[in-house]
């Protein structure tokens, strides 16, 4: 869930939570490494909840470039879902995407992208840059409510 959107919302220039449009399938997932990733449910087993959540925003430092390669190319390694070596592979790509966008004139690197603007998928700055419809954020993690 490290990979998708805090509530399953469909990537990509996402304003408006009750707007923005629930994903399916995996256009949720921004296929970066993410600030969190949680599940729980009851411990009492006659209550039958349970919960499960991603995170929108990504930073450049939750990146692990050689874990996706790993996880793509190593068979000792690879999870046994069908679809994970797919899907670390395109996780691989944009997350080194993700360093170059992320890459200043000065050479350093900085900020990450969110798919949920100040946490509440609020309409950005005008001209705010995107990366896969993300948007640009320095400190995508901070304003989390």
């Amino acid at each position: 869930y490290a990979m998708f959107d805090k509530y399953f919302k469909k990537i990509g220039n996402c304003v408006g939570a009750n707007t923005c449009p629930a994903g399916t399938g995996k256009d949720s997932m921004h296929y970066l490494l993410s600030w969190y990733y949680a599940w729980g449910g009851a411990t009492d087993t006659s209550a039958a909840w349970s919960w499960r959540i991603g995170s929108s925003h990504a930073h450049f430092g939750y990146q692990n470039p050689f874990a996706a390669w790993a996880l793509t190319n190593v068979p000792e390694l690879r999870p046994k879902s069908p679809t994970a070596a797919d899907d670390w592979a395109k996780s691989l790509e944009r997350q080194l995407e993700f360093y170059q966008w992320l890459q200043s004139a000065d050479g350093a690197i900085a900020g990450g992208a969110t798919n949920s603007w100040e946490g509440s998928y609020a309409q950005p700055p005008a001209g705010t840059p995107t990366f896969y419809g993300m948007f640009y954020d320095e400190h995508p993690v901070c304003p989390d409510p």
